[in-house]
């Protein structure tokens, strides 16, 4: 394999190798200050890290503190004629502070930038990409040239390389001499290359979501004047370059987290295979083509997708090799502090990036208010975060027209208020039962599969009469029917594990779950997520690699109805509904009648007699699942109003067309919208109306998708209408919101308010399942 070109960087600690070993004697002779200063702020070696883990770092509470007393004030300027648009107050004030922690001498090359939704971070970014890009022109002609030494590295091994000592080969940055008896020790074969004396332009690397990939491309290309255009790379598609010298041209590369998955790999154990066997599949030493390049700067947007620290996105992000690191994310935390573990191990953010010192610095402490007023410390330190109430100088920060939630309540008729009561004594039966015999744990799975059925039985009944029915049936089933019996009964036990329950690719409880042919649970849309960007991937269960496609995931129906001896039983269940006759031309529930009564009344024309056009106003509908969507949609093309959708099965061309549409065609009156896909990124600010179907376990999720349309650019006010149905779990879950809202709160510190457990408990399962 040819050398890895590595730029100067103080973030080196990827690599181990032997050849970087021999040249550490070299290395350790150059004067440099700012390395003693970044040592003497981070305490990197081992003895002091453990110090660090029974005691915090004084010289980080302090830190701090004085970031908690001193939000930036300054207001950095950009010279004239870079961007085509201006920058608000709150933005160049975040641009001062994403400076200054690029300089290395806090504690990590970076931070989070948890700006609100809509507050405009893309833009903020943007700015700051531009200014550094000015800074290094301003002193190009005053820098030396330095030669770059190409070494091969061992790979990256997560928990051991974080914290090594990172010794820096050579920092143009800090005035070094290279002195020739240190020049003389670098091999020849190296000092004679070309590309030793030439440092390739390896500039910043976006990883953001597929559904914003172009939306990033054209804020690049709008908000930047013709004169100050910046070189943009798309790295997506099978038509990618392998070459990463080539990526290295561009001072923007955009790319997904789906490949960086791919591309940037757990490294082989050793002796584990042939050279040939690594080569064949993309684990060698140096991986796929974007973990190849040292990057100046890493931006994750939409950061909190890395949060569970053990996925292979997260592991995945974290090997990326840069000098500065950048989370963007208005939801930081989610639903556990634990998450924040992530995002210190990607930001190199020492000692919380080790997760034993985390365990016992942070995690801890979460059950003491004390706990979390230091969480909060070490977040200031690294985290910047407004909100659109945020005041400034008397003004809050950004202008925007009012957002009004309206909660609808709906009543069930006659018949769907049976079939719900009937399902949910029988749930509460079962849940009884498993709470008797002390078997909650082992059947968390199955207990949420059963809060799933009884939530989408508040949207349509005929959601849980025909759960069964899914779009990989026709592929799955001729697979499924080749396994032999106990391989099909390992699959379908999968179901009731616990330990497969906490397992998704959004972190989530498995919505209309399936099972991989390898054995790992997973929500449809998040796995078919997955697979769109070939029709084979790697599963994304952290430390498989097994190749999976559409016909390699399996329903529990599925998998019962190809096990002779449940299938000969007639083996259907209360959770799939049972029952293979198909549902024709269902009449619309009373949510989907609700919900149509709102669009009438939102997007119809302002003054319907009068000779003058008016433009209508537009809406964004969600749901959780695309099955509502589709009875929404059959029941909205009665109605006259022109919709377009987006969900996670189609393809990034299919969901771009359908954003320029909504946004841009007059005509277009209504979005139905998947929450999971399009709760990220977009911006929809042609909508003035948001409808959310049902209500999702996380209330971040939803505040994302209404942002959607309440952000920078909306000019008109916002209606929300929230539709829930009176005296179900719906209810239950509106309650168990709130306690996610005072855990972000807690730890972000947007009030006072402690912190709580956010995992189901016991208690919380019996509230839900209205069980006493």
């Amino acid at each position: 394999m040819d050398p890895i070109l590595i730029s100067s960087s103080d973030d080196d600690s990827d690599y181990s190798s032997d050849s970087h070993k021999r040249l550490r004697g070299w290395n350790t002779k150059l004067d440099n200050p700012v390395r003693k200063n970044r040592e003497d702020v981070l305490k990197y070696d081992n003895r002091r890290i453990k110090l660090m883990a029974a005691e915090p770092s004084q010289k980080l509470i302090a830190e701090a503190l004085k970031d908690l007393n001193n939000q930036p004030t300054i207001e950095a300027e950009l010279p004239k004629g870079i961007l085509s648009v201006s920058l608000l107050r709150h933005q160049k004030m975040a641009l001062t502070w994403m400076l200054e922690k690029e300089k290395g001498q806090g504690v990590c090359n970076g931070g989070i930038l948890a700006d609100d939704q809509g507050l405009g971070k893309t833009i903020s970014m943007i700015s700051l990409i531009q200014m550094q890009r000015q800074l290094q022109q301003k002193h190009k002609s005053e820098k030396k040239k330095v030669p770059i030494v190409l070494i091969k590295p061992k790979p990256m091994n997560l928990e051991e390389a974080d914290h090594k000592k990172k010794d820096i080969i050579i920092d143009s940055a800090s005035s070094s001499v290279v002195r020739p008896k240190d020049v003389e020790e670098i091999p020849e074969r190296i000092r004679s290359s070309r590309l030793f004396w030439e440092r390739p332009n390896a500039g910043t690397l976006v990883v953001c979501p597929a559904s914003v990939l172009r939306q990033w491309a054209r804020e690049l290309d709008e908000k930047v004047t013709e004169e100050s255009k910046l070189s943009v790379l798309v790295y997506h598609g099978s038509k990618r370059t392998l070459d990463p010298v080539e990526l290295a041209k561009y001072d923007v590369v955009l790319t997904t987290y789906a490949l960086v998955t791919i591309e940037v790999q757990k490294p082989p154990e050793a002796g584990d295979g042939s050279k040939k066997r690594k080569r064949k599949n993309g684990v060698n030493s140096g991986g796929g083509t974007l973990g190849k390049v040292h990057w100046f700067r890493v931006i994750l947007d939409e950061a909190h997708i890395i949060k569970n620290y053990k996925t292979k996105v997260a592991q995945a992000c974290s090997r990326l090799r840069a000098k500065s690191r950048w989370c963007l994310s208005g939801t930081p935390l989610q639903n556990e502090i634990v998450e924040l573990y992530s995002y210190f191990r990607f930001l190199r953010h020492d000692p919380y990036s080790d997760y034993k010192t985390f365990l016992s610095c942070i995690q801890t402490l979460k059950c003491t208010g004390s706990g979390y007023q230091m969480i909060a410390m070490v977040l200031r330190s690294i985290m910047l975060r407004r909100t659109k109430e945020t005041v400034i100088a008397g003004k809050r920060i950004l202008d925007l027209p009012p957002k009004m939630i309206n909660l609808r309540q709906v009543e069930l008729s006659e018949e769907e208020r049976s079939f719900y009561d009937n399902l949910e004594q029988k749930f509460a039966w079962l849940f009884r039962f498993y709470v008797a015999k002390g078997a909650v744990g082992s059947n968390y799975a199955r207990i949420m599969l059963m809060l799933l059925r009884l939530r989408q039985a508040c949207d349509h009944t005929v959601l849980v009469k025909n759960a069964h029915k899914k779009v990989v049936r026709k592929e799955s089933l001729e697979t499924a029917k080749s396994l032999p019996g106990k391989k099909l009964e390992s699959l379908l036990d999968k179901f009731g594990n616990s330990s497969s329950a906490a397992w998704g690719i959004c972190r989530d409880t498995p919505e209309s779950a399936v099972v991989s042919i390898c054995g790992h649970v997973f929500c449809f849309e998040c796995v078919l997520n997955h697979l769109t960007e070939k029709e084979t991937a790697t599963c994304p269960k952290a430390g498989c690699r097994h190749e999976i496609g559409v016909d390699g995931i399996f329903t529990e129906e599925i998998l019962k109805e190809c096990l002779p001896r449940i299938a000969a039983a007639g083996g259907s269940s209360c959770l799939s509904g049972g029952g293979d006759k198909e549902e024709v031309n269902e009449p619309p529930s009373s949510k989907i009648k609700a919900a149509i009564q709102v669009l009438q009344s939102c997007c119809k024309p302002s003054n319907p007699g009068s000779q003058v056009v008016t433009s209508r106003a537009k809406a964004i509908m969600f749901s959780q699942w695309t099955s509502m969507l589709d009875l929404v949609e059959k029941d909205l093309r009665d109605t006259g109003l022109k919709y377009r959708r987006l969900d996670g099965t189609m393809s990034l061309v299919a969901r771009d067309v359908a954003v320029e549409d909504f946004n841009t065609n007059p005509e277009v009156d209504v979005m139905l919208m998947s929450l999971k896909a399009g709760n990220l990124g977009l911006n929809m600010v042609a909508a003035t109306h948001v409808i959310l179907l049902d209500p999702w376990w996380n209330p971040t999720t939803e505040d994302q998708a209404i942002d959607r349309a309440h952000r920078i650019g909306q000019t008109r006010p916002v209606t929300v209408t929230r539709l829930t149905i009176q005296n179900t779990v719906e209810d239950r879950i509106l309650s168990l919101q709130e306690k996610k809202r005072q855990l972000f709160s807690a730890v972000i510190g947007e009030d006072e308010n402690q912190g709580s457990r956010t995992r189901l408990s016991v208690q919380d399962l019996k509230h839900l399942f209205n069980v006493r």
